[in-house]
């Protein structure tokens, strides 16, 4: 909402608002302040009274004109021929300023000019809002005198505050509203007196209505004429004032009440009227015509008269010649408002806040509004009067209340319960009354809003937050690690063809099955990942991509989870190393022979604690023809604790043994038996020298002077 603080200061007599400080205000009451800027960028512009108007003789287009000026006689120079002797304008005199430019005395073909003559345009009003044409501005006579100030009489010394209102506060889209607002901030009076204006003539129209929540009408016969002070504001929020009085009416109360209004030209409409849908074509104001479906429109007994909240029609609009007006203020759902404005593809100032929702508070005072400002014409009885509903009542919660605040004193807000009052809130125990205007409260969460509110938030202590964390997760680097060593992620599905379902490493004593599925494609979930890696490898081949290293984490049988992988480039030895770094704990690995599916030479099951817990090796290449290595293993989430120990800086010995093995012993359990004689830093099979029925081998360990010792003792006698 665009705000004018001198006439918003007009509401509170008792201040003298300064912008920056209007600002603040209204921050700290939660309404957002996009913008201050001054009104215009005039400085030191003076009344005149045109003494002599006569044509210069050296030119064809200036005419030199003689002021009579609080500043004494000056003479000014202009090409707007339009003035004549008595007429009151403002200039420019030497000295003052339009922005950057400065006003000097200059001579003209002969004639001096002290400053320039002004229109609307050039004291910061948009001209086509008061005039027909961009020209010198000419005042009525009576209007002012030379010795006023029109910055102060044309309320050019004013500042703009753009205000965003809050979606749930439609009633602050007025002057009322926001001078309440500032006057409970303040604690000040507010001059917003309105008296019951009684009727001076009884009309002859009847309303109903109908679709519309609420249909009040007044009708008002004479004439006004809208002040320049009216109109000056109207420009202000970019309304035409180029109208009927009537029509400028309805506009300053959508301003000052935040209500949108109708008028009509009575004698153009029948005496029976009621609000209903309409589905046609209609004449808008501007002479366009409209088809329009299903909108909430206003009818008489034969026609359509307006679109409700929307738009006037040509036919009933009122005019300069009109004498007997109706003014219409209804309140309607808004979804029709919007409908409306849909429909004709236009949104009016009206539809724009009728489009929210309007309180019947704020419709009947926007009613008693009109008829005070037509207090000295014949005003007739309110036709149809909007029933306002009873004031809302919501139980006080001291607990919730101290809950939110925070603290156990409740008395530090009771200057802020009686800023409240100025707003209409009153305390009737164990009630709040709400004012009829705030339809947005509706719990007792809304009043302990508006207490902080005026309580200002700025008066709550920070306070630190105390919380003691209940489990501290720690972070999931699995991936990360088998990307640190050149894996690449790849994701499969868990279901598989029957016919792909043929290893079953782990032995599972059921295959699952779904019993529906979409395709054979799908039809059970797989007991080995290894399958879909192993689809995958052949994917990137038949591309010709021949590096292949990837992994993945997922599912297998009734929700094991596992981790796979599968290479192309690393050797058993690499892929078993990653696999140790991955997992930090003991592993043991015995060969894998006893699996038709699985390559018998190069292949091995993987144990921890006795226990198969993977593998690692090749498909038996009848059913591969990858050549690449996999490892499959579950997802155990291996706890390992890291132990610091004490740097033995003595220097490492080496043992060579040599050890006969059957044809198919395993030397497992020899390397098992080495271990136990103490620590040992690396054992690497040197030498194996094959024989008829078995072979002999050579281990070169690497120890301690102390476990090789014991070595020797225990192998060596």
């Amino acid at each position: 909402m665009i705000v004018s603080v001198k006439h918003l200061n007009k509401f509170l007599p008792n201040l003298k608002l300064d912008p920056y400080d209007v600002e603040k205000a209204f921050n700290e009451l939660g309404f957002e302040v996009e913008s201050v800027r001054k009104f215009s960028d005039a400085e030191g512009v003076i009344f005149a009274e045109v003494l002599d108007v006569f044509k210069n003789e050296n030119s064809d287009r200036l005419d030199v004109v003689r002021l009579k000026t609080k500043l004494g006689q000056l003479t000014i120079q202009t090409t707007n021929r339009i003035l004549k002797v008595g007429d009151l304008v403002i200039c420019f005199p030497e000295g003052s300023k339009k922005g950057e430019q400065v006003f000097k005395n200059v001579q003209l073909k002969g004639h001096p000019s002290q400053g320039m003559l002004a229109s609307w345009s050039e004291i910061g009003y948009q001209w086509d809002l008061l005039e027909h044409a961009d020209q010198l501005l000419v005042l009525p006579k009576n209007f002012a005198g030379i010795d006023d100030d029109p910055m102060q009489v044309l309320n050019i010394d004013d500042y703009i505050i753009e205000i965003a209102i809050n979606a749930n506060r439609n009633d602050a889209n007025s002057y009322y509203v926001l001078a309440l607002e500032l006057a409970a901030y303040y604690q000040s009076e507010i001059n917003f007196n309105l008296s019951d204006v009684k009727a001076n003539f009884q009309s002859e129209f009847q309303a109903s209505n109908g679709k519309a929540d609420h249909l009040s009408f007044s009708e008002i016969h004479g004439n006004k004429q809208t002040s320049i002070y009216e109109k000056t504001l109207l420009a202000k929020h970019g309304f035409s004032s180029l109208f009927d009085w009537a029509v400028n009416l309805t506009n300053l109360t959508l301003l000052n009440i935040g209500v949108p209004v109708h008028v009509y030209d009575a004698k153009k409409i029948n005496k029976s009227i009621v609000a209903d849908l309409y589905t046609g074509e209609v004449e808008i104001l501007g002479t366009k015509r409209i088809a329009v479906n299903d909108v909430l429109a206003i009818k008489d007994d034969d026609e359509v008269i307006s679109l409700a909240c929307v738009m006037g029609l040509e036919t009933t609009k009122s005019s300069q010649a009109t004498q007997e007006y109706l003014f219409e203020i209804g309140v309607f759902n808004p979804k029709f408002v919007r409908h409306g404005a849909k429909e004709i593809k236009l949104l009016s100032h009206s539809a724009t806040q009728g489009s929210r929702i309007i309180t019947p508070y704020l419709a009947a005072l926007a009613m008693q509004y009109i008829r005070n400002y037509c207090s000295d014409l014949k005003v007739s009885q309110i036709i149809n009067p909007i029933k306002v509903n009873p004031l809302k009542k919501i139980t006080i919660n001291e607990n919730t209340l101290l809950k939110y605040a925070g603290n156990n004193d409740l008395k530090g807000f009771d200057l802020a319960i009686k800023k409240m009052q100025i707003l209409g809130f009153y305390f009737k125990d164990p009630y709040f009354i709400i004012p009829g205007y705030r339809y947005d409260i509706e719990i007792f969460e809304d009043i302990i809003e508006e207490i902080f509110r005026f309580y200002s938030y700025k008066n709550f202590q920070p306070k630190s937050f105390k919380t003691t964390p209940a489990l501290i997760h720690q972070r999931d680097i699995n991936k990360s690690f088998f990307q640190h060593q050149g894996y690449t992620e790849t994701r499969t599905f868990s279901l598989v063809s029957q016919q792909r379902n043929f290893l079953n490493i782990f032995n599972f004593k059921e295959d699952i099955k779904l019993l529906t599925y979409v395709s054979k494609e799908h039809e059970c979930i797989r007991n080995s990942i290894i399958t879909s890696l192993q689809e995958v490898v052949i994917y990137n081949q038949k591309r010709k991509i021949s590096a292949i290293n990837i992994f993945e984490r997922g599912m297998i049988n009734y929700n094991h989870q596992v981790f796979g992988l599968a290479s192309t480039t690393k050797t058993f030895a690499e892929i078993k190393q990653d696999i140790i770094n991955f997992v930090s704990v003991d592993l043991e690995f015995l060969p894998l022979k006893n699996n038709p599916f699985i390559h018998p030479n190069v292949s091995a099951y993987i144990l921890y604690q006795k226990q198969i817990i993977g593998w690692l090796g090749k498909i038996h290449p009848k059913y591969d023809t990858t050549n690449a290595f996999y490892a499959e293993f579950y997802d155990l989430n291996f706890k390992t604790t890291t132990k610091f120990k004490a740097i033995n800086t003595n220097p490492l010995k080496t043992l060579d043994l040599t050890f006969e093995l059957l044809e198919h012993q395993n030397m497992n359990e020899i390397i098992n038996d080495i271990k136990q004689c103490g620590e040992i830093y690396q054992i690497i099979k040197i030498d194996d020298f094959q024989k008829e029925h078995c072979h002999n081998i050579t281990l070169r360990i690497t120890a301690y002077d102390t476990v090789i010792e014991t070595l020797n003792q225990k192998f060596n006698k």
